[in-house]
């Protein structure tokens, strides 16, 4: 009769338990929800894009900049060698026209003026004289061409120093640039990969939730069952141990429901040894399934927030330490 007692006291504390579950209302979730966080995301994806496409176009610029500079470079060396060979003309000319001059003024018996009085006709005078002119003309245009050559050629050297001077400032700016966008790019890719670390554990969250809302009577029992087996009396060990179960079950490396995780095989030593099952027959204590709902609810214990693993603490195992337990 006394046992039956119990019986029915532990029943009714089950159903107590569950009642008070199911009319608790919404669960809480401090964790950004997962379309903000998607939103975000899908953001920052778009900036690594541009930035990407930026980039790209960056380089292909700074590809043409450093070509075009190659052939300034070759067309200002040209023009060096061009400017050199005129002055080595003009300077070649002006020597042999001074020369030319020297030797016609001042030389021996064929100076100008014996050219002019050996004529031996007033036509042969003028075509003597056409002839001295002439030459003179002809040292004349040739010195003028050489020097307008040369001018030419250091306009020419000039503009292409002028080029030359603007594109290496433009590939200077351009690599600037480049190492910016670099730099925002990383920045930009490590957001993102954050955001994205952050949904997924968002979704994995929400979908833990999802289950918990839809826990029913025996999910309930089961998850107050194994928070006793696992954490004894510590009531802040059991959320800990909660917390790693519904890790596990927003965790893409477990299963997706509650009892699928703690029934899997090899993980939870109570299930292997039969504890659980002595457990649930006698009825989880009053505080495990205060800590079961609280779990269900949403409550989880920071310092293992991202925990999926625990052992017991006289295992000497390293970790955090919650209750007689050491998570990682």
């Amino acid at each position: 009769m006394l046992k039956r007692y119990h019986c029915i006291r532990k029943i009714s504390a089950i159903f107590l338990c569950t009642c008070t579950f199911l009319s608790s209302g919404s669960l809480s979730y401090a964790t950004p929800a997962s379309s903000e966080l998607e939103k975000r995301t899908t953001e920052l994806q778009d900036d690594v894009d541009t930035i990407t496409g930026e980039l790209d176009s960056l380089g292909t610029e700074l590809e043409d900049t450093a070509a075009e500079l190659k052939t300034k470079a070759d067309e200002l060396e040209t023009a060096e060698l061009e400017l050199a060979a005129a002055r080595l003309n003009e300077e070649k000319h002006y020597n042999a026209m001074k020369e030319r001059i020297k030797f016609m003024y001042e030389g021996g018996n064929l100076s100008l003026l014996q050219i002019l009085l050996s004529s031996e006709s007033m036509a042969d005078f003028l075509n003597n004289a056409e002839y001295v002119t002439q030459i003179s003309d002809y040292d004349r245009d040739m010195l003028t061409e050489f020097q307008d050559i040369c001018a030419n050629v250091e306009k020419k050297q000039d503009e292409l120093n002028r080029q030359k001077e603007e594109l290496s400032k433009l590939e200077t700016r351009l690599k600037k640039q480049k190492k910016e966008l670099t730099s925002r790019l990383s920045e930009t890719s490590g957001a993102l990969e954050d955001y994205t670390n952050q949904l997924k554990e968002a979704q994995a969250a929400e979908a833990a939730v999802k289950e918990a809302k839809n826990a029913d009577s025996e999910t309930i029992a089961l998850m107050a069952a194994i928070l006793e087996c696992e954490a004894g009396i510590s009531y802040e060990g059991m959320i800990a141990v909660g917390t790693v179960i519904m890790n596990r079950v927003g965790s893409a490396k477990f299963p997706n429901t509650i009892k699928e995780v703690i029934y899997q095989p090899g993980q939870f030593s109570p299930v292997r040894s039969g504890k659980l099952d002595k457990v649930l027959q006698n009825g989880p204590m009053p505080s495990a399934y205060k800590a079961a709902k609280a779990v269900l609810g949403g409550e989880r214990n920071q310092k293992v927030k991202k925990c999926l693993f625990f052992w017991a603490s006289y295992t000497g195992h390293s970790g955090i330490n919650v209750g007689d337990n050491v998570f990682w």
